[in-house]
């Protein structure tokens, strides 16, 4: 029969999560880079929307930092099907990519029944497993209507997944009641010079599931669009995607509202 240990060495996961010796094989180790985020060093009695959760590293951060509640929202519903709208040239490799969720579900059924979790669901495990009392919402960036007003809203490695990036940002904004964080990966490779430019280049025909590289511009762009006053820069910095082993461009950006 499989145990924790098992689900942690061989089971599907995106974050790296550290645990009672055990460390989750993810394919991104944000423990790593946790200073580019620039958060606050404490989040007492802050409420915290982390929309786009996945796995959910920064709603435990965010909640072990002393928000009094967080709120994680992701539209994978963790039973195989499409969490995004892939383009259709490749959506049999994606259809293929969330099928594993499922075979995860299946493979460590027993570790996941011990803690009376109905999917593969890693935020809801590591919430079990710390007790934090983190919430989850099946959602869409696209809609955040029915969530309300957070104080600070983060939005980690989603935009590059989206066709509509500018929608996902105003939603955002109407949910934000004073900062949203926003990480952008994959982001576009630009000088000095051409960081402020609102550039962004295609590149749904590459992967299927990532749309856009976005230039750190066009992302203030669109920001203040939305209607935030005040828009930064706050880090750049490369991160290692371990499952392909390759480097990942990212930036983060701080929006006031």
């Amino acid at each position: 029969m499989c145990n924790l240990q098992e689900l942690f060495e061989k089971g599907r996961w995106y974050h790296c999560f550290q645990y009672e010796g055990l460390i989750s094989n993810g394919t991104y180790n944000i423990a790593e880079h946790i200073q580019y985020y620039k958060f606050d060093n404490d989040y007492a009695g802050k409420t915290v929307l982390d929309v786009g959760c996945s796995d959910g590293y920064f709603s435990v951060w965010m909640k072990t930092h002393g928000a009094a509640r967080v709120l994680g929202v992701d539209s994978n519903k963790y039973d195989g099907s499409l969490a995004f709208s892939p383009s259709n040239a490749y959506k049999h490799l994606h259809e293929e990519k969330y099928a594993l969720y499922a075979d995860d579900y299946s493979a460590f059924k027993p570790v996941y029944d011990q803690y009376r979790l109905k999917n593969s669901n890693k935020l809801l495990l590591m919430d079990k497993l710390l007790g934090l009392g983190i919430e989850f919402q099946n959602g869409s960036v696209y809609d955040l209507s029915s969530v309300g007003e957070f104080d600070v809203v983060m939005c980690n490695d989603l935009l590059e997944h989206l066709r509509d990036p500018i929608t996902a940002i105003e939603q955002l904004f109407f949910a934000t009641r004073e900062k949203c964080i926003i990480t952008v990966s994959s982001a576009m490779k630009t000088g000095w010079l051409n960081r402020n430019k609102p550039l962004a280049r295609y590149q749904g025909h590459i992967s299927g599931g990532s749309f856009f590289s976005l230039s750190e511009g066009a992302v203030k762009a669109m920001c203040q669009s939305a209607g935030f006053k005040k828009v930064e820069i706050a880090s750049r910095f490369d991160m290692k995607n371990r499952r392909h082993s390759e480097m990942n461009r990212h930036f983060v950006v701080h929006a006031y509202k």
